[in-house]
């Protein structure tokens, strides 16, 4: 999978630096930074179970090569 638009200058300094990323991955999550922190953050519930599944199958696919 290509890398995010929110990955990719680490991807780009990454292997600028000779290393080779397979993959990445990115999840949402609580936030309270700035503007949402005025209602009190945003994504409350995250991550949440299918948020840590998504991520477990995407270290299980970097695991097994795939």
């Amino acid at each position: 999978m290509p890398p995010t638009p929110f990955t990719r200058p680490l991807v780009r300094l990454l292997e600028g630096k000779g290393f080779e990323v397979e993959g990445s991955f990115s999840g949402r999550a609580f936030d309270t930074w700035a503007p949402s922190k005025l209602v009190g953050g945003i994504n409350e519930q995250r991550p949440n179970v299918g948020d840590l599944a998504a991520a477990r199958a995407f270290a299980g696919r970097l695991r097994d090569g795939r």
